[in-house]
């Protein structure tokens, strides 16, 4: 049996990948079928971003599909309009506990289409650096590359 979200294998009759802690359903296709039939894999679904977003809040070395970078985004968008509504001046809080896994899903995005990291830097290029990585984040993942397989497929 295979994890349906990042293709690791897993023991029969597992309820959750020990790898990305995506919940295993037996309604879903195999990870394997998905590989011999060439079709790419589910989208990350909202609550499974959310998971992936703080379980691999420290992986700086691997890929993230598009869904898992935007729903986590949308997510951590919501969460900071909550804690801005009902802290107000502790808001900032939320903000400091989601740094760290924010730079890393958005490096790890950048390795999904074949970029370094290190262009996670052209956020200090006020506005224009921000606009090029929205660009880059939207864009599709490439094939296999220094970071891993394709996570899609």
């Amino acid at each position: 049996m295979y994890c349906k979200n990042c293709g690791k294998q897993l023991p029969e009759g597992a309820k959750f990948c020990d790898g990305c802690g995506a919940k295993q359903d037996s309604g879903y296709t195999t990870y394997t079928s998905y590989t011999q039939t060439g079709e790419p894999k589910p989208s990350v679904g909202f609550l499974d971003a959310i998971k992936l977003f703080f379980t691999k809040y420290s992986d700086f070395s691997t890929r993230s599909r598009r869904s898992e970078y935007w729903w986590a985004f949308l997510f951590c968008v919501l969460a900071s309009s909550v804690a801005g509504a009902l802290l107000k001046d502790y808001s900032w809080i939320w903000s400091l506990a989601v740094l760290i896994p924010s730079i890393a899903i958005s490096v790890r995005r950048l390795h999904d289409i074949g970029k370094a990291g290190t262009w996670y830097l052209l956020n200090l290029i006020p506005l224009v650096g921000q606009i090029i990585l929205i660009v880059w984040y939207c864009r599709d993942s490439v094939g296999e590359n220094q970071w891993g397989s394709n996570p899609r497929y």
